[in-house]
């Protein structure tokens, strides 16, 4: 493997993000870094790729979302998969909501981000021990 070569991780991401632009970036940032990706356009839909994906590792999604938002769809995969880490992403600073979840800075990252600061983030989340959502994160 050359020195430009990407380190492979062995581990898969799952992002979760509306805006379909955003979400391909995000996906080839990670891919670029070595990860494996997976996407969803809203939590519902995130819920179904959980379920059926083999191996799942860190589920990175958007606060604010249709159908089901980024709160919703943890509470849903703390049940069903308790042992995939959580990662929430908001650009929205004036959602009440978002600012619950920006308190808990090891489980946050704001928009806009640089691809550094996106894989370090995932970096530090999946090299964590990881006990589940923090009882502040029971929206």
């Amino acid at each position: 493997m050359g020195s430009t070569d990407p380190v492979r991780h062995e581990q898969t991401i799952l992002v979760v993000e509306d805006a379909e632009s955003i979400r391909k970036l995000v996906c080839a940032m990670l891919l670029h870094d070595g990860y494996r990706c997976l996407e969803a356009a809203d939590g519902a839909e995130a819920l179904k790729v959980a379920t059926h994906a083999e191996r799942l590792h860190l589920v990175l999604t958007d606060v604010v979302m249709p159908q089901m938002g980024g709160p919703e769809l943890a509470r849903h995969l703390a049940a069903i998969r308790p042992e995939v880490r959580i990662l929430f992403m908001s650009g929205y600073t004036d959602d009440p909501l978002v600012h619950r979840v920006e308190k808990m800075s090891a489980i946050f990252l704001p928009k806009p981000f640089t691809a550094a600061a996106l894989t370090d983030k995932v970096r530090q989340t999946l090299a964590q021990p990881w006990t589940g959502l923090p009882e502040s994160a029971r929206f």
